[in-house]
């Protein structure tokens, strides 16, 4: 019996080497939707974003955004709606129970991988208004 599974494992390390791996199981955050979901495009030139907001459900509820840095915008051409941006987002949205909780996420790398993506919790600038107490009232 131990010859029949020495000659089987290592059949089976190369079929999980090459088999795709699927992505965890109950992964926090859905992969980004294509544009069949999407209900608006904006971009904000001044903080030099570009937002997609869609509707996993398909039902025109918003519940999926993402931010994708504006990597230039054609001023000259009148024709180009668009600006040139990332091919990955850096911010995503996600509102897992349509209950108006929005969970904020990063990928840092912006390279689309949902497994760098990680959550980005606001106090994380806490330590700069620390050393900046004037940023809390800017008057």
């Amino acid at each position: 019996m131990n010859m029949k599974w020495t000659h089987c494992l290592p059949m089976l390390l190369v079929l999980c080497l090459a088999l795709p791996t699927a992505s965890p199981a109950g992964s926090p955050l859905p992969p980004e939707p294509g544009d069949d979901f999407l209900i608006e495009q904006t971009f904000d030139s001044v903080v030099g974003l570009l937002f997609r907001d869609y509707s996993l459900q398909g039902n025109g509820q918003v519940d999926y955004r993402t931010a994708r840095h504006i990597l230039g915008i054609s001023y000259d051409d009148p024709a180009s709606a668009e600006p040139d941006v990332a091919l990955h987002p850096l911010f995503y949205w996600y509102d897992r129970n349509h209950d108006g909780q929005w969970e904020l996420w990063i990928d840092r790398e912006e390279e689309g991988h949902l497994v760098d993506v990680t959550r980005y919790d606001w106090r994380q600038g806490d330590d700069l208004l620390t050393l900046y107490p004037n940023l809390r009232n800017p008057t």
